[in-house]
């Protein structure tokens, strides 16, 4: 872990982003830990709460960080952008439809909200078609 991941000033969605997965990667590491029997007895054990709380508070945790991040990997250009340093921030605007200097959860939950749109709209549009479909096909029998 780096230090920088603890900086409470920073509120970039990249670094947003790595505190989660260093969060998720230092949950991983203490449980392995304990599995194989390394933690030393002389020192009491922690909580994932508390292991969390060394990078980011519960109510952020839960308010912004679960909402946002838990299931991002369905969204590959976004885990791309994400984990990109921003020296290249030319897809910017590709990937969000606009260019800004900083982005933060709250454009991420805006992007997410248009994409379950989106995806929402082309079910409802296989459906009617289907419906068309099944329609002309009753049609001709």
């Amino acid at each position: 872990m780096t230090d920088h991941l603890t900086d409470t000033t920073n509120k970039s969605l990249r670094h947003a982003y790595a505190k989660y997965k260093a969060v998720l990667e230092a949950i991983q590491l203490y449980n392995n830990i304990n599995t194989e029997g390394g933690w030393p007895e002389q020192y009491q054990k922690v909580t994932v709460t508390e292991i969390r709380q060394i990078f980011v508070s519960k109510s952020v945790w839960h308010a912004q960080y679960i909402p946002c991040f838990q299931d991002i990997s369905k969204h590959k250009e976004m885990v791309i952008w994400l984990e990109d340093d921003g020296s290249e921030n030319d897809d910017d605007e590709d990937l969000w439809g606009y260019k800004k200097t900083i982005y933060h959860f709250s454009d991420l939950k805006d992007w997410l909200i248009e994409r379950k749109k989106g995806k929402g709209k082309e079910k409802q549009k296989q459906k009617k078609t289907k419906q068309v479909v099944d329609k002309i096909v009753k049609q001709r029998k």
